[in-house]
């Protein structure tokens, strides 16, 4: 079942033809629109306009089938037989067939409802491509074909679409996506979303450390990532030699493929983990009458707002989400003067949540010409130190956030 947000404006693509289907496209006549292949000129169903004779070269005579009608009227049939668009066999005694041009067709073909195996995938095949990348450990009961997935994602996708999968399993669409960007070198990116449902103790997958299927997924996309690596240099290596024994030959070399000039494609992926907020939330339960312990405590619980077990990145990537920066975008550690810093999209965005930094530093923030800086509340020792910096990159046109 395939659905759309917007039934007008969803498009289903084709499916590229196979070197066999171009393979039955010849020109044994040498016309000069290329390789044809002869297609019946006749039809179902009764139409008037096609009830008519056609006499052949050598002067035999020709009526639709039973039941039949030519795909053209009589004018129409004159013309394409002028065209050279008829076609009466070798010896010009057979049935007329209508040629039709590899170069005139709409790149690909229209899908059907029947997809074969071999096509696209089984079960049986996904489950022992599985067990074969991960060793032979049988790390997922139900893997769905690769094959399958890419195939939908041939007509349903364009070479830079995000495509999502919120019950990604074994992240076989992840693997999907990177296998068919190698083909045809697209740009998709994917999001895999998986609840991190336990892998049954009594489950290989739990034997060989796989706690829950979101670590499988991951383990997942990581080795399909380098065995497609593996392949693709490998294959660029055999071509390479291949070229090199030719040219010991004295022979010319075939042109090179575009395929082996591309780019590898991206492998690389982030993992998150939904979870609450890397903030402190300030506790509003009212204290009991007196416990002046119990407010002190709290007040200075307060004094770093980021929780003790989260880290410099899970604060960063909050922030860009809270600012509506794409996740995808890079992060990059920066030193400030032995200070560590985060640089966001190419310094869309500089984030330091070292405390002790002193104006000095932050001019040395400046520097990298940020769009906004992001610093901790308490990144500097005092209010003055704080109005100087503020003054330092208002005069830059960067603006500055506390977290």
């Amino acid at each position: 079942l395939v659905y759309a947000k917007s039934f007008e404006s969803a498009e289903v693509g084709k499916f590229p033809r196979t070197e066999e289907q171009i393979e039955k496209f010849q020109n044994p006549d040498n016309d000069p629109r290329g390789p044809w292949k002869a297609e019946n000129l006749s039809a179902g169903k009764y139409y008037s306009a096609g009830q008519f004779e056609i006499i052949g070269p050598d002067g035999r005579k020709y009526l639709p089938p039973s039941g039949r009608y030519w795909r053209c009227n009589e004018t129409k049939f004159t013309e394409w037989l002028s065209d050279g668009r008829i076609w009466f066999g070798k010896d010009g005694t057979s049935r007329p067939m209508r040629k039709k041009y590899l170069s005139e067709m709409e790149d690909g073909l229209t899908p059907d409802t029947w997809w074969e195996h071999e096509t696209s995938g089984s079960n049986k095949e996904a489950t022992l491509a599985l067990k074969d990348l991960f060793s032979g450990e049988a790390a997922f009961d139900t893997p769905k074909p690769v094959k399958l997935i890419s195939r939908l994602l041939t007509l349903f996708s364009g070479k830079d679409s995000i495509v999502l999968d919120f019950f990604s399993g074994s992240a076989t669409t992840a693997h999907a996506v990177m296998q068919l960007n190698a083909e045809d070198g697209g740009n998709r990116q994917f999001i895999m979303v998986q609840l991190p449902e336990l892998c049954p103790e009594s489950s290989e997958a739990f034997k060989a450390g796989y706690k829950n299927i979101c670590e499988i997924g991951k383990e997942r996309i990581r080795r399909a990532g380098a065995k497609m690596l593996e392949n693709i240099e490998s294959t660029k290596q055999n071509k390479k030699q291949t070229t090199k024994h030719k040219e010991q030959l004295s022979l010319v070399p075939d042109s090179d493929d575009a395929s082996s000039n591309s780019p590898s494609p991206d492998t690389g992926f982030k993992v998150f983990k939904l979870d609450s907020s890397n903030l402190k939330i300030w506790d509003s339960t009212p204290f009991p009458e007196d416990d002046l312990l119990s407010i002190s405590n709290r007040l200075h619980s307060m004094i770093d707002r980021i929780k003790p077990d989260r880290t410099d990145l899970d604060v960063v990537y909050e922030i860009m989400l809270k600012m509506g920066v794409p996740l995808t975008y890079s992060v990059s550690q920066v030193d400030i003067s032995g200070k560590t810093a985060w640089s966001v999209g190419d310094f869309l965005l500089l984030i330091c949540l070292s405390d002790g930094l002193t104006v000095e530093m932050i001019e040395e923030m400046a520097n990298y010409a940020p769009g906004q800086i992001i610093l901790a509340e308490n990144a500097l020792p005092d209010d003055t130190a704080m109005s100087n910096a503020y003054y330092i990159l208002r005069d830059r046109n960067i603006e500055v956030k506390l977290v």
